[in-house]
């Protein structure tokens, strides 16, 4: 009997630990303070939903009966504001006269606050005051009637938690038609999820990669990265380097002089996914062969960008852990752009490398979906030969390799300090 018990209250913690629900705000520094949407990628779990400006996320625990949250019967009922800064009302539909109860809960499934009233046949309006910051779940339950639904209080008020009927068939003075201008987006996640958070703000985008173990502000750091052609790129910050998350797409230097490029297959709309292909001079730009840290060489990049050296790029596997995990760690998750079996991908710090394959100098496009090679600003010209970096499907390893010069690889860039 006691191992049943105690298998049951592991059972029970294991269900509370993953019912956690946590409420994410977005805030933007650098180049822009405001955050004009955020697309959310589960990347444990394969899901996305966009949120829109000036709206919070609030993740929700997987669903269980200790969620109040799945009892709801009945109307609808309208929660307002939410979030709020000082009192909550709450409006729901009477279907019968009888007693009901109203409780209040907080994140813990604690019950702060409790309440009986007689509500007659109609429409009602309670008012709900004194909650301290956080998330809480009400429920109103009667013999006739059930709802539940969430709060979300950015209050510190100190009071007593009150709970008091405000009336029939209306709502407070001067809140009819209140909508507030946040709304919640609410996501299905599980402790320990990877989330990828990409802000948006006008020309400016921004990766920043989470596991949400409390309710929290993620700040969009923006800068601008945007080419001669007007491509606007997103950026991520991966230690102490800023790399582009996408393969440059450019096809003028930025003093708006024509570059030599390739279209996988010559078709531009490969290049619109997977960027587009440099051999290295074109990618250098006439620069000299650099392996310094940072390589000081703006190439084919934007302005207040360069392209990487061996060097930079030895130092992002260094981070990752050694280049022998750190491909997968690049790598975009599952089979949409890279064939099976995209071994080891987790894309764990938003690099998200695709395979966008090369043009070999013996006039051959190869290697689309199983090979993604980068070019870097260092090179052995005597030797016929340039260092580039390449990511394949069939490992997680980053390989530093040796190409030909005239080879055409893709391009990321690294911001400039």
């Amino acid at each position: 009997m006691r191992k049943c018990t105690l298998l049951f209250l592991l059972f029970f913690t294991l269900v509370k630990l993953q019912a956690q629900d946590y409420l994410i705000s977005f805030a933007g520094s650098g180049a822009s303070v405001m955050v004009d949407s955020v697309i959310v990628v589960n990347l444990t779990q394969g899901t996305r939903l966009t949120v829109g400006n000036g709206n919070q996320l609030q993740l929700l625990g997987t669903l269980t009966f200790t969620d109040p949250a799945i009892i709801k019967t009945g109307n609808t009922m309208a929660i307002y504001p939410n979030p709020s800064t000082d009192d909550i009302f709450v409006s729901f539909e009477a279907t019968a006269m009888a007693n009901a109860s109203i409780s209040v809960s907080d994140i813990s499934n604690r019950q702060v606050a409790s309440a009986i009233a007689i509500f007659s046949v109609g429409r009602h309006v309670i008012r709900i005051s004194g909650l301290n910051n956080g998330i809480y779940a009400v429920q109103i339950n009667s013999e006739a009637y059930r709802y539940s639904g969430k709060m979300i209080s950015q209050s510190s008020s100190g009071k007593p938690i009150q709970i008091n009927p405000y009336g029939q068939a209306s709502v407070p003075s001067g809140t009819e038609n209140l909508k507030n201008a946040e709304e919640i987006v609410q996501m299905q996640y599980n402790t320990g999820d990877l989330l990828k958070f990409t802000g948006r703000s006008g020309i400016y985008a921004t990766v920043v990669m989470d596991v949400p173990t409390t309710s929290k502000t993620i700040t969009f750091d923006f800068a601008p990265c945007t080419d001669y052609d007007s491509n606007n790129y997103t950026i991520i910050q991966i230690g102490n380097q800023t790399w582009m998350e996408e393969n440059l797409q450019s096809t003028h230097y930025s003093d708006g002089t024509s570059a030599a490029y390739y279209d996988y297959d010559h078709d531009p709309n490969n290049s619109l996914i997977y960027g587009r292909l440099y051999g290295w001079s074109a990618a250098m730009n006439g620069a000299a062969s650099s392996n310094t840290n940072p390589s000081n060489v703006q190439g084919i990049c934007p302005d207040g960008w360069h392209l990487p050296s061996v060097a930079e790029w030895q130092q992002l596997a260094a981070f990752l852990g050694g280049s022998g995990i750190a491909g997968g760690k690049l790598k975009e998750t599952g089979n949409a752009h890279w064939i099976s079996p995209n071994a080891g991908a987790t894309d764990e710090v938003g690099f998200t490398a695709l395979p966008a394959g090369m043009w070999a100098f013996w006039d051959e496009f190869q290697w689309l979906g199983d090979h993604g090679a980068f070019s870097t600003s260092t090179g052995n010209l005597p030797m016929v030969e340039v260092s580039a970096i390449m990511l394949q499907t069939s490992s997680g390893i980053m390989t530093f390799g040796d190409f030909h010069p005239d080879d055409a690889l893709s391009a990321r860039c690294v911001k400039d300090y």
